[in-house]
């Protein structure tokens, strides 16, 4: 059993107390530095955030300082060029002088020289002229029949319309650059019918000359029924209708060979004086074949009843147009009896 004197017990109860009082104070200490460590490292990370979060601010304003150089208008020498002016729309004829033809007592049709000019502003340089004749059905019995005609009739007038503000403008576009122009347009359109009193028929041309490379001519055909505004073509009126059209181009071709030819005079110098000579011209006719379109049409008509059984054949071929008139009697055969109907009886 061990002893402890006095004073040694003494010193050994303050060792003991020190040593607790030293242990309590590393615990406090221990859990101020553990507090101050973690606040260290919140305000670490709180200032690495708050260092991510400007960089994009930084990149932006370099982006947006970059955007406003790249925007900036640089020095340019303004270069002169011409400006098209708007291309007019051709007025309409409008029919103050129109002539009336009265085809029968229900049917009127009217017609209208006109012309018109476009010159450059101010000056006397002729750009383009528009000329023809105009063609509508002013007076039907049934306002049907007469609408059903003026819409082809006016659609291919409005198509010839419209090629003469297309070179129009081409040549004010070229004088615009140049100061001058190859040449002048012309567009002319032309309608020529016949009738025999039950049926009439249109042949529509307009013709465009002036600049070679635009030359142009276009060449279209409509037949109606006077009484109902029919479309008459030769599947309407025709049991063979292939028959009848190679029949009606050998009739075209064997009436050209037999036409009288055309002459030509000719002034030939002579020393102190001048001959004119005249001389047969051989002139080459389409054969059958050659004909790009046949239409028939009929009429023309005139006072004799029987008369309206003569019907015009129309040949197409190189851009011009054959024409001879036939009696339908001979090819009555051919006909259906619709067709018998418009052109003989």
């Amino acid at each position: 059993m061990m002893r402890f004197e006095g004073n040694k017990l003494v010193a050994l109860l303050l060792s003991a107390g020190m040593a607790t009082t030293f242990l309590a104070a590393c615990s406090i200490n221990t859990d101020k530095l553990g507090e101050g460590i973690s606040e260290l490292g919140n305000a670490f990370v709180t200032e690495t955030e708050t260092t991510v979060t400007q960089a994009p601010e930084t990149s932006e304003t370099e982006t947006t300082v970059a955007t406003e150089t790249s925007e900036a208008p640089a020095e340019t020498t303004p270069v002169a060029t011409p400006t098209p002016s708007a291309t007019p729309l051709p007025q309409r004829v409008d029919f103050s002088n129109l002539t009336d033809i009265q085809l029968n007592d229900t049917f009127t049709v009217s017609t209208e020289d006109f012309s018109e000019s476009s010159y450059v502003d101010g000056t006397e340089v002729l750009l383009a002229k528009f000329e023809g004749t105009r063609f509508v059905v002013s007076r039907a019995s049934n306002e049907t029949v007469a609408n059903s005609i003026n819409l082809i009739v006016n659609g291919f007038y409005n198509e010839a319309a419209g090629a003469y503000s297309r070179v129009y403008s081409k040549a004010k576009a070229e004088y615009d650059l140049k100061g001058t122009i190859e040449s002048p347009y012309n567009v002319v359109v032309d309608f020529q019918y016949t009738t025999n009193g039950r049926a009439l028929s249109v042949l529509m041309v307009y013709d465009i000359s002036g600049v070679e490379e635009d030359k142009t001519t276009v060449i279209d055909f409509a037949s109606f029924d006077m009484l109902s505004g029919q479309y008459i073509t030769f599947n309407t009126v025709c049991k063979d209708p292939a028959g009848l059209e190679k029949a009606l181009r050998s009739g075209l071709a064997n009436s050209l060979k037999v036409q009288p030819k055309p002459t030509e005079t000719d002034a030939v110098a002579e020393t102190e004086a001048t001959t004119e000579t005249t001389a047969a011209q051989a002139v080459k006719t389409p054969a059958a074949e050659d004909f790009d379109a046949i239409y028939i049409a009929p009429g023309p008509a005139t006072t004799d009843a029987a008369s309206n059984s003569f019907a015009t054949v129309y040949g197409i071929a190189g851009g011009k147009v054959y024409r001879t008139v036939i009696d339908m009697n001979a090819y009555a055969d051919f006909l259906n009896r619709y067709g018998a109907s418009l052109f003989i009886a």
